[in-house]
């Protein structure tokens, strides 16, 4: 009879989880009340290219990052080493002060690079126009389009509403802006998900091979791309 009971109380905790994420929200399925904001941090393994697009006068990369080790309080329990990435997810949620959010939410449903951007170089092979000839820094006119959580986090969640949707959507904050604009907390944080890099019409060379390089928790991750400006 003890051992039954024993077991009872060692799966009650998870028999609540999955009661309380009976109600649908962002699709994840299951919630649970969280004194984090983030619920699944990445370590990248590769940054790949998902396609470019010419809109106008402005070609479109977008990219993203890709990565199989995740640490999560719940969502990986089934590995051999889980309270090992529950003890790093841990370590995470203090360094980014992510520990007072205390509301509901979804498994999975806010991932983030663990660590921060450290930073971002573009450059081209060619001469872009008169103030960026080749080999030079194009973050000046590089538009980067994309989702982080950080403002949101590190400004305590925004928990007044007439600053909460300025700072959050669903999907994070948008950045939209040139490289060249981006501050601290813009590197921190990123959303697990593709991102865009927006590049205008170049007035020299019509050809580019732009390579793009990310360094985030010491590595390097590096991608070169061609743009022909002339399709």
């Amino acid at each position: 009879m003890c051992k039954q009971i024993k077991n009872v109380l060692r799966v009650f905790p998870f028999l609540c989880l999955i009661l309380s994420g009976c109600e649908k929200g962002d699709g994840y399925g299951e919630s649970f009340f969280s004194k984090s904001f983030i619920t699944d941090y990445v370590y990248p393994d590769t940054l790949e290219t998902y396609g470019i697009e010419t809109v106008g006068d402005t070609m479109s990369v977008r990219m993203g990052f890709k990565g199989n080790y995740h640490v999560a309080p719940l969502a990986y329990r089934n590995f051999a080493d889980w309270e090992q990435r529950e003890h790093l997810f841990d370590s995470l949620m203090v360094r980014y002060a992510d520990t007072t959010y205390n509301e509901d939410v979804y498994v999975e449903g806010h991932k983030a690079l663990a660590n921060p951007i450290e930073s971002i170089t573009v450059v081209s092979d060619a001469d872009y126009d008169e103030n960026h000839v080749a080999g030079s820094d194009l973050s000046d006119l590089v538009i980067f389009q994309g989702f982080s959580y950080g403002s949101f986090v590190l400004h305590g969640y925004f928990r007044e509403e007439d600053s909460y949707w300025i700072y959050y959507n669903g999907n994070g904050a948008e950045l939209n802006k040139p490289l060249s604009e981006f501050c601290s907390e813009d590197y921190h944080l990123w959303k697990f998900s593709s991102f865009e890099l927006k590049f205008p019409q170049p007035t020299l060379s019509q050809v580019h091979h732009i390579t793009f390089t990310f360094v985030t928790g010491g590595q390097t991750f590096t991608v070169t791309e061609e743009l022909d400006f002339n399709d």
